[in-house]
């Protein structure tokens, strides 16, 4: 028989079946947007608002949390960690559970970006990080890797099946924004002096060489044609890129802004992409580069936060 202790009590109703991570993720959401709206009374609107909110995201968080099949997660991950980007030789499942269930639990929680809740989350890390090794600038990785699959595997669930040919369509899609990025970071190279950046660009532009190569071969093995350039869009950012260089004085700064907004559109186009409902191994391979994708935008972000810094 399950005593009061193994039946996870709620701690605001008192029910059996709480999912801790989701419960208290949830309340802390609601908290905040509760105190946003009471601060409109004042100090004390703010506080009764904030408890209020605490209450009622914490039973969102918890029907959130409930949705989620923990035992299919940690199966999910526990096969393929090592085969995720941000992967480091010498490291076991152990290192990267915890923060996989941090993402998993906290997932489908908030209809926003995980940029909004990420200090949360980095909080959160520290008290349930467990045994792992792992500081949360390297976590982080793949807690948003869980993250995302939750919320953008459910948007998938309610898709309408794709036909062969939509899927072509999609892979296309990616392959040009793949394209985008190999000219853009081609063109943030030429644009800068400094050896750091350039090496980082150059790195980047290879692996958008080496995904759009991947997507091509998929689209072929689908009886489709791949693209073989860039967006019109991404025309234009490779000559913003450019013109912005030359323009400004601190050219390394406006070059890696420029280059944080490319990765932006890239991230959204892939996100795009998982919304539909894809065949397994076609979601798998957009998953994977998505996760490169937001790998090279992080770093990206990193450098352009170190050179605003010395500006």
């Amino acid at each position: 028989m399950l005593n009061e202790k193994d039946s996870n009590l709620d701690p605001i109703s008192g029910e059996p079946g709480a999912h801790p991570v989701g419960t208290g993720l949830g309340a802390t959401g609601g908290a905040v947007a509760g105190a946003a709206v009471g601060a409109m009374g004042g100090p004390v609107g703010a506080a009764i608002g904030g408890v209020a909110g605490a209450v009622v995201g914490g039973l969102a968080g918890k029907a959130g949390a409930e949705a989620v099949n923990p035992t299919a997660e940690e199966a999910y991950w526990r096969e393929r960690y090592q085969d995720e980007p941000y992967y480091e030789a010498g490291r076991t499942y152990d290192d990267y559970g915890p923060a996989y269930a941090l993402g998993w639990s906290g997932g489908n929680l908030y209809g926003s970006e995980f940029s909004a809740v990420e200090p949360e989350l980095a909080r959160r890390w520290e008290e349930q990080r467990g045994r792992s090794s792992l500081a949360w600038p390297h976590a982080r990785y793949a807690t948003r890797a869980a993250w995302d699959r939750i919320n953008e595997g459910q948007l998938a669930d309610t898709a309408e099946p794709l036909d062969n040919d939509d899927v072509i369509d999609v892979l296309n899609d990616l392959v040009e924004t793949c394209h985008d990025g190999e000219y853009g970071f081609k063109a943030c190279m030429e644009r800068t002096e400094t050896a750091q950046l350039k090496s980082t660009f150059e790195q980047r532009m290879r692996d958008c060489a080496s995904s759009a190569a991947e997507l091509a071969s998929e689209v072929l093995r689908l009886g489709g044609v791949p693209e073989d350039g860039g967006t019109v869009s991404g025309a234009a950012h490779r000559g913003w890129v450019a013109v912005k260089g030359m323009l400004t004085s601190d050219s390394d700064l406006a070059v890696l802004e420029e280059c944080e907004r490319g990765e932006d559109t890239a991230l959204a186009r892939y996100r795009r992409a998982l919304k539909q409902a894809l065949p397994a191994d076609v979601r798998s391979l957009v998953e994977r580069q998505m996760q490169g994708v937001q790998k090279n935008h992080d770093l990206v972000k990193a450098l352009r936060d170190e050179y605003r810094l010395r500006s």
